[in-house]
């Protein structure tokens, strides 16, 4: 049980994030309760209710969260633009191993129409977002520009989360750093440059560990 957190503060909020999204990524939004979540944060139900009105409001919060920790993984500082990128997903997966809240978030972001609105814009941010790391690769002369920038985003982001969703119901997720590597090899050898190829396979290797083809 987590140690309880006294206060209204910030610390609390945190400790109700984190509990709750222990419970919604193990019985999803509709098993889920205030009160077991009151229970696994070690705080009073009215505790709850002054950060949150509604269980809507904290799954909220779980979202909002995970966007962010999310988002933090993808930088533009990478002197290789799809090299970032390819770290940087796999930080994500990381954190689908290992923390909760981003499972939580995704869980709830798939599973609830409620919650439609909130997710439609977080998936429109990361399609944008990874559209930029591609436009940069093609102008690096990383990517082959046969396929556009926007193409790709847009393909990329949905191919990553069916991926990582079929890991989890086929696996636990148990495969999913190789089943990651096995797409960014595909999509290297469908539209890398061949004077890129080798480096950003290479990249690939050593951020997911994978067989050599």
């Amino acid at each position: 049980m987590p140690t309880p957190v006294s206060g209204r503060g910030p610390d609390r909020r945190t400790a109700i994030l984190d509990a709750a999204a222990v419970e919604f990524d193990r019985q999803g939004f509709g098993a889920a309760s205030i009160a077991g979540i009151a229970k696994a944060a070690g705080v009073s139900q009215g505790a709850i209710h002054f950060h949150f009105r509604t269980k809507q409001a904290i799954a909220l919060g779980v979202i909002d969260e995970q966007n962010a920790r999310t988002f933090a993984a993808v930088t533009f500082a990478d002197p290789s633009p799809l090299g970032g990128l390819v770290v940087a997903s796999r930080t994500i997966a990381g954190l689908l191993l290992e923390d909760p809240v981003v499972r939580a978030g995704i869980r709830l972001s798939l599973e609830n129409r409620v919650f439609s609105g909130a997710t439609s814009a977080f998936y429109d941010q990361w399609i944008a977002s990874v559209v930029d790391v591609f436009r940069l690769a093609v102008a690096a002369g990383e990517v082959d520009s046969t396929v556009s920038a926007e193409a790709l985003g847009a393909t990329v982001v949905p191919w990553f989360t069916g991926v990582q969703l079929v890991s989890d119901v086929r696996a636990a997720r148990a495969d999913l750093l190789p089943a990651v590597g096995t797409m960014w090899r595909v999509l290297t050898h469908a539209c890398v440059a061949p004077a890129h190829r080798a480096r950003l396979l290479a990249v690939v290797d050593r951020a997911f560990a994978c067989p050599p083809a």
